[in-house]
């Protein structure tokens, strides 16, 4: 079918905040319309690289500026569907929510290795404190040798717990002959074991957890039913305003709002004319 332009209505104020304004997620919308994000084939799923924030924002102006509309496309376009078209918004913040999901989880792998970091220097300067404890009779030079045998992660923190106990035994005798404070035998004791519970074995899976692709997985699935309905809305805007306006009334999810340069100061509010 051929569309045609209708009669122009009465222009609609978009209802989205301004852009800039941070927007929170919905994790109500999450759950609704997460099921039928599951229905989408995994070679359809579009990867979500954008600003969800945005793109909600620019969703918002767009619903705000066709919905009043609505009687004069469904004369010649009967099969939109504006009850999904309505639910945009709170797709794009269910959009969002994921996001926030992926952040999260994203985060929690990060804290992990910062205490691997954390601990790998707190079992150096342990270890090699030992050693001169060890080498000065002090303590046993077995012990401190079967501690700095191994390597990896898990040995890490498995280091670091046997150093800490090591060093709470000992502590009478080492008192005040090592930099080794009982702040860092704590901490030390509290990484290793912290640690010990969240690394998996070289015999496990490799790859991201599955916490983190379950959230990978289900913002990319919303972010590509979002694409998909938003298109809808982009052609309605077509067929109401035609190629060259539609983008001023429906912008695109990833479009910015241009603002007009500042004048600086001191500058004429007219233009000079050419010169003759």
């Amino acid at each position: 079918m051929a569309l045609k332009p209708q009669t122009k209505a009465p222009e609609a104020k978009p209802a989205a905040a301004p852009p800039g304004v941070e927007i929170v997620g919905s994790e109500e919308a999450f759950r609704r319309f997460l099921p039928a994000a599951e229905l989408l084939a995994p070679h359809e799923l579009v990867p979500f690289r954008v600003d969800g924030s945005l793109a909600a924002h620019n969703v918002a102006a767009g619903v705000a500026a066709v919905m009043p509309r609505k009687a004069n496309v469904l004369e010649d376009l009967p099969k939109v569907n504006f009850d999904e078209l309505a639910t945009l918004p709170d797709l794009s913040l269910g959009v969002v929510f994921a996001q926030s999901q992926v952040t999260l989880v994203s985060g929690s792998t990060h804290t992990t290795g910062k205490m691997i970091v954390e601990a790998g220097r707190l079992r150096e300067l342990m270890l090699t404190s030992a050693e001169a404890l060890a080498f000065a009779g002090l303590v046993e030079s077995r012990e401190v040798h079967k501690i700095r045998a191994g390597k990896g992660k898990i040995d890490m923190a498995t280091d670091c717990v046997n150093l800490a106990s090591l060093f709470g035994k000992m502590e009478p005798v080492i008192r005040a002959k090592t930099p080794v404070t009982s702040a860092q035998v704590r901490r030390a004791a509290e990484l290793g074991t912290a640690l010990l519970a969240i690394l998996k074995p070289k015999t496990a899976k490799k790859g991201k957890s599955s916490e983190l692709t379950d959230a990978v997985e289900a913002r990319d699935r919303l972010w590509t039913l979002l694409v998909r309905r938003h298109d809808v809305l982009t052609r309605v805007a077509c067929w109401l305003w035609g190629e060259d306006e539609m983008h001023a009334h429906v912008p695109s999810l990833l479009s910015h709002v241009a603002f007009p340069r500042k004048k600086k100061a001191g500058a004429s509010a007219t233009t000079p004319p050419p010169a003759q």
